[in-house]
């Protein structure tokens, strides 16, 4: 897994806020997940280098994806990270990034006959996914209407195992690959991946009510760690740490 530099043109014309920016984040593992207490991930060891390089002050809270993607967009001293760029969400932030990569996977019951080749084949089932995952609006984009989203991504595992005829029944379910065994628990082993999806850049989205010269300095950051080799090591202490198969 290697990070690339894509950099958005933001003019830095604002001063820094007088007090620490919270960076909100769900549980999105390895990138950004709780564990003892602490917002622990390596998009998080990431946007904390960044904080300490722009020598802007950061605090970090976990919140569900929906309400921190709410947040964020309201909050005069908010971010949120680790989130796909997307048109209609373009608008609603300032994007500095992408601070990491990350990838889809396609997981069904052990039982599923399959085989699912294409997003063509997913458009044949029912499928669960996240409404703060923009995957989902990524589907719908590709002509895959059948998709049932629901708030929280556990919700969607234990939807595998309902009786075809149950309203709330998914074939199929659309999650973060590597963390979709954390999330699945117990039922990891009942659940097999069926197919991936491309991988996407994820990005640190500051509230437009954030001075601009904060995304600026943010930037500027990491640049620095792409070119000093910093985003590499970072990526290098969670390999393997996860399983995405």
């Amino acid at each position: 897994m290697r990070l690339r530099t894509v950099l958005p043109l933001i003019v830095a014309v604002l001063g820094a806020p007088a007090h620490a920016l919270t960076l909100l984040a769900e549980e999105n593992p390895p990138l950004n997940y709780t564990e003892g207490g602490r917002v622990r991930g390596y998009a998080t060891d990431v946007v904390a280098e960044m904080g300490k390089r722009a020598r802007i002050p950061i605090k970090f809270q976990a919140m569900p994806g929906k309400e921190a993607f709410e947040l964020a967009q309201v909050a005069r001293d908010a971010c949120i990270y680790s989130i796909l760029r997307t048109e209609d969400r373009e608008p609603l932030f300032q994007w500095v990034g992408p601070i990491a990569f990350d990838r889809r996977g396609v997981y069904a019951r052990k039982d599923f006959p399959g085989p699912i080749k294409s997003l063509d084949d997913l458009k044949r089932h029912r499928n669960g996914a996240a409404t703060s995952d923009a995957t989902a609006g990524y589907l719908k984009a590709q002509g895959v209407a059948t998709l049932l989203p629901v708030d929280d991504d556990r919700e969607n595992v234990a939807r595998l195992f309902l009786p075809g005829t149950d309203a709330n029944f998914i074939d199929l379910w659309v999650t973060r690959l590597a963390g979709a065994r954390t999330t699945a628990g117990p039922r990891a082993k009942d659940l097999k991946l069926v197919y991936t999806l491309r991988e996407v850049p994820a990005w640190l989205a500051c509230s437009t009510k954030v001075p601009r010269e904060v995304a600026g300095k943010f930037i500027g950051a990491l640049t620095s760690m792409n070119k000093d080799g910093a985003m590499d090591k970072i990526v290098a202490r969670y390999e393997g740490r996860f399983v995405a198969q």
